[in-house]
């Protein structure tokens, strides 16, 4: 039986007396004279949902600086409006429809009602951002909302010059449209593919996180990820992983003192940010 059959809805966790504290995993890793901290996040949450603990609240007091995966301010998305225009829609003449034929079209097109999505402007977008346009759509129909994911809380709370990043919005739509058509078209089919369990997915990925479960939420996250292939895992997942590793292992060089708030997905597995650094012989502590 699949993992997030054996969950309970996370609605059931929210209304249960008496619930535990909520723990999301968080690491140290080390060296012989520095430490930073890992905490993994969940872009999009139900709002009112409690996640903070007294372990994270303490390690933000005193870090010197919190780092997210990017600038998600008003003022870096209004900015980056003309990339995303550029690497999101079609721009040589040809209709989405055209490039993903008449059977993932029909599956497009019922998405695309069954979410309230426009299928006019999907029929304009790259296959990627199509994607992203209905799996995002998705989940704030659900009740899931950006404003209320940890990177939007924990931003608003953290000053300006408090805040560092570890890509620039640009380097992230380049991941996103970074494959190629074919690859690009396969991630789509991929997220029309599982439409259909979405709500379960994102409700069982959360429990587990708010458990303190992150093995469990990276299992159905791969089952997830394991439609869009190779290039697009290696795009999103693998590659940017190795470059956060090595920006970490240049902040505890410096002896910074910082705390890391990055996707969950990231920080489990064989790839993940944690392994990676333990294989440049840090150490690492799994703190909550």
């Amino acid at each position: 039986m699949p993992f997030r059959r054996l969950i309970a809805p996370l609605a059931a966790l929210l209304l249960s007396a008496g619930a535990p504290q909520a723990a999301p995993a968080l690491w140290k890793v080390s060296d012989e004279d520095s430490a930073i901290w890992l905490f993994g996040s969940v872009h999009l949450l139900p709002p009112g949902l409690e996640w903070r603990s007294p372990a994270l609240d303490k390690i933000m007091s005193k870090v010197d600086r919190v780092y997210f995966e990017t600038d998600i301010s008003i003022e870096a998305q209004i900015e980056m409006t003309p990339l995303s225009y550029e690497l999101g829609f079609i721009r040589d003449g040809r209709l989405l429809s055209e490039r993903i034929g008449p059977e993932l079209t029909a599956q497009l097109r019922a998405a695309a009602e069954a979410y309230d999505v426009p299928m006019p402007l999907l029929l304009t977008m790259q296959p990627w951002m199509a994607a992203t346009t209905l799996s995002t759509g998705g989940l704030v129909q659900i009740g899931y909302d950006p404003l209320a994911g940890v990177e939007a809380v924990l931003g608003a709370e953290v000053p300006r010059e408090r805040q560092g990043f570890l890509e620039t919005p640009a380097e992230q739509l380049g991941f996103l449209a970074g494959g190629d058509e074919q690859e690009q078209i396969t991630m789509l089919k991929a997220t029309l593919d599982t439409m259909d369990v979405m709500q379960d997915d994102i409700d069982a990925m959360v429990t587990a996180w708010l458990q303190g479960e992150p093995e469990a939420l990276g299992e159905i996250f791969m089952t997830q990820m394991g439609g869009f292939g190779d290039g697009m895992v290696d795009l999103l997942i693998d590659n940017r992983n190795h470059n956060w590793a090595e920006q970490i292992e240049a902040m505890l060089e410096r002896n910074e003192s910082v705390l890391l708030v990055v996707g969950a997905a990231h920080l489990v597995g064989e790839i993940s940010v944690v392994k990676l650094l333990e294989e440049r012989g840090f150490t690492s502590e799994r703190v909550q």
